[in-house]
């Protein structure tokens, strides 16, 4: 009985030592294993930038004057670009809209639409009746059939409106990098104005816009601060406005002056711009890693365009003053 009793905290103490080593082990071995994991998505997307090939298909005469957007209406068959044409902060209304190719990159009409001052986001309504441009404070609907200016939307308490973008209604939203804030647009309201939809710093200079609808969130292209460009990209759920960052910026997602965004057919894979670094990334939508597709050697890369039915990428070379278009051939 005594030796038994003895021997009981013995086995007890060996029994006991056994399961934390085990688990130990298995937590050892779960850090391990998240790390490989971290470490083999982030191999794919790299690998993935490396397979997702790209040609040159052409290049427009530098006659554009710092094209910022671009965007392609499927009805007409012809690309918007926008043109700040001087300094990006200034109403000096030298800013125009040009039609260009998207077949070979001439330029149909350099300036369609005079008279702005500052213009860079563009998006087409779903009906492609309309165009939406970005004018510093005013979001500038224009009539396509025409090139008429229909209406100026002031967007109150903005200072530096920049990406424009439509969601499956219709809605129009417009991002403010200075302000840190999303305006909207309600096109389904007869009396309809342009209204802070969201404002936050985690927004952090937002610049770049893109919907996607299935998953129904707004994904934001950051820049940070004009002046010292540095951001990730952030999440915004279009139902409850909560924001949530995609990915480890710099790890596996980019950290920089991030630009245009646009999502492959998939909605798997973003395509996004670098202003200063002259580089177009591709991301993981869930945010497991990005690679760099094109590292276009200069600055000014701005917001891109894309022709899903072509699988054509379309970016404004801000300082170079052209657009240059690449087909996608994964």
């Amino acid at each position: 009985m005594i030796t038994n009793h003895k021997r009981l905290p013995q086995k007890s103490f060996v029994l006991t030592s056994l399961f934390i080593v085990a688990i130990s082990g298995i937590v050892l071995f779960s850090g391990i294993s998240i790390n490989l994991y971290n470490i083999n998505n982030q191999a794919q997307a790299q690998q993935q930038a490396e397979h997702t090939k790209v040609n040159k298909l052409w290049e427009t005469p530098n006659d554009l004057k710092n094209p910022e957007s671009v965007a392609f209406a499927p009805k007409q068959n012809v690309l918007f670009v926008s043109n700040v044409n001087g300094k990006p902060t200034l109403k000096d209304q030298n800013g125009f809209i040009s039609k260009v190719s998207p077949s070979n990159g001439s330029i149909i009409e350099l300036n369609w639409v005079t008279g702005l001052n500052a213009p860079k986001g563009i998006a087409i309504s779903n009906n492609n009746s309309r165009l939406y441009v970005s004018d510093l404070t005013d979001l500038v609907e224009i009539d396509i059939d025409s090139g008429k200016i229909v209406k100026r939307f002031n967007a109150p308490g903005s200072a530096f409106l920049n990406d424009v973008v439509s969601d499956n209604q219709g809605n129009i939203y417009v991002s403010d990098t200075v302000t840190n804030t999303i305006y909207k647009l309600d096109i389904n309201n007869n009396k309809s104005s342009l209204q802070a939809w969201l404002q936050s710093p985690q927004l952090n200079g937002p610049n770049g816009l893109h919907v996607d609808n299935n998953k129904n969130r707004l994904i934001v292209a950051s820049l940070g601060a004009l002046n010292k460009p540095g951001a990730g990209i952030e999440v915004v759920d279009l139902k409850n406005k909560t924001i949530s960052t995609l990915g480890k910026e710099g790890t596996t997602s980019p950290f920089g002056g991030l630009d245009g965004i646009e999502s492959d057919t998939t909605g798997t894979h973003y395509y996004v711009t670098d202003n200063p670094a002259g580089k177009l990334y591709i991301v993981n939508a869930d945010g497991t890693g990005y690679g760099t597709v094109v590292d276009l050697h200069t600055q000014g890369t701005a917001d891109l365009g894309f022709i899903p039915s072509q699988s054509t990428i379309i970016i404004p070379l801000m300082q170079d003053n052209k657009l240059v278009a690449y087909k996608l051939a994964e």
